[in-house]
C-alpha cells in the first residue's frame, strides 16, 4: 500500500528542534517530569520537540520528548534517562600490551606470544616463524595455545 499522496513530506518536515535545558542541582528527574514546573519555557517548545535535560553538576541526563504544550504546561515521554554518577568506562575488549604484569606465564621454549592488531594476541613459533594460533583475548590464552601446541608437536598430548 502506497502513502496518499496529500501525506507528502514538505522540506519543514524533515526539521526536528533539540533544545538543551540545563536545570538547577537541587531539581530531580522527577521534578522534571511535572508538566507545571515548565511554566517558564512552555512558548518556546513544541509537539515533537526533543528535549535534553541536564543538572548543573551533570550527574543525571534525561532526554524527553515533547507530546503535549498548553499554557503553562508541558506534557512530556520519557525517551531515555541516564544516571551519570553510575557510568563506568567500558572494558577493553582484548586485553591491552601495557596491561600484562611482571608475573604472567611465559611460552615454552621455541615459542613467542606477541599481540598484533589484525591477530589479537597470538602464539608463534620461532624458528620456522609460523603462527600456530591467533585471536585471542587475553594473552594467558595465548600462552596455553602455544602451550597445547608443543604438547602436541612433541607427541605428549593424547
Amino acid at each position: 500500500m502506497k502513502i496518499p499522496a496529500q501525506a507528502a513530506l514538505n522540506s519543514a518536515d524533515f526539521t526536528r528542534t533539540l533544545r538543551r535545558l540545563i536545570v538547577p542541582n537541587s531539581m530531580t528527574p522527577e521534578d522534571v517530569s511535572v508538566p507545571g514546573n515548565w511554566a517558564n519555557v512552555f512558548s518556546k517548545v513544541k509537539v515533537d520537540d526533543e528535549v535534553i535535560v541536564v543538572p548543573e553538576d551533570r550527574t543525571w541526563r534525561l532526554h524527553l520528548l515533547v507530546v503535549e504544550t498548553g499554557i503553562g504546561i508541558v506534557r512530556t515521554a520519557l525517551l531515555h534517562a541516564i544516571d551519570l554518577t553510575k557510568v563506568t568506562a567500558k572494558q577493553p575488549a582484548v586485553e591491552q600490551p601495557g596491561n600484562i604484569t611482571d608475573d604472567a606465564p611465559e611460552p615454552p621454549d621455541g615459542y613467542t606470544v606477541n599481540f598484533a592488531p589484525a591477530h589479537k594476541w597470538r602464539a608463534m613459533t620461532s624458528d620456522p616463524h609460523m603462527v600456530v594460533s591467533k585471536d585471542h583475548r587475553t594473552r594467558a590464552e595465548a600462552v596455553a595455545a602455544a602451550v597445547a601446541h608443543s604438547k602436541k608437536a612433541s607427541g605428549l598430548a593424547a
